[in-house]
């Protein structure tokens, strides 16, 4: 029986305040189960307790120096940023994410219907992909009531089942997802040329942000 597994991250809020993001993102990594990632993920477990690390790698607190990287030099956030991303490329994945500007939203109604319009157009776009199999089994973790709801409606056509109580810290794969949600914000200000925050400008130089970039793409469903 073939199997999909998908691992779900969002970033953002359905709010409009002052205080609101300015973005909402979601995030998605895809894994053919018949395609193991064992080896891959023994190595990088091992690679992360040789850096004396071995909890859930949070991206933005990663980025951030803060919560669990608090005490962490740059160069060690750097080399836990990097295990991971290394991961992603070499894992047989795939990945997907939409980026909503709520800039032109006024409210939460449109701002849902255009995450809505954005994932069945996904699902429309790659349905040979995701129709070759039998079952799919998506990771979320009931984050937000709001994204949850929506996507039982976009899978409503596929025979799926949704899990929302896991270990964060071993399923590395929606780490990742908590990785994209993270570099698809800051490609998304880059390229809107809008000033990046003193964290992200310090922890990624131009070059190494837009190479991290360019070959994450390479992962993306096509």
């Amino acid at each position: 029986m073939a199997k999909l597994k998908i691992y779900i991250d969002e970033s953002g809020d359905f709010g409009f305040t002052e205080k609101s993001s300015e973005l909402y993102v979601v995030s998605f990594v895809f894994h053919d189960t018949s395609k193991s990632l064992k080896a891959k993920m023994n190595f990088l477990n091992e690679k992360l307790k040789s850096l004396n690390y071995n909890g859930m790698i949070h991206t933005a607190d990663l980025i951030a120096n803060r919560n669990d990287y608090v005490k962490m030099k740059l160069e060690d956030r750097k080399k836990i940023f990097s295990s991971l991303f290394y991961f992603a490329l070499k894992c047989d994945i795939k990945t997907k994410s939409i980026v909503v500007d709520k800039k032109y939203k006024n409210n939460k109604i449109q701002l849902r219907q255009d995450i809505i319009n954005k994932l069945k157009t996904m699902l429309e776009k790659y349905n040979e992909y995701f129709s070759k199999f039998d079952n799919i089994i998506i990771y979320y973790d009931n984050g937000q009531e709001k994204l949850k709801n929506i996507l039982k409606e976009v899978f409503e056509h596929y025979n799926y089942e949704m899990i929302e109580k896991f270990n964060h810290k071993e399923e590395r794969l929606f780490q990742i997802a908590d990785m994209l949600c993270v570099l698809e914000k800051i490609n998304f200000n880059t390229k809107k040329h809008i000033i990046l925050n003193k964290h992200e400008k310090y922890f990624f130089s131009t070059f190494e942000f837009d190479k991290i970039i360019k070959d994450l793409y390479k992962k993306n469903l096509s």
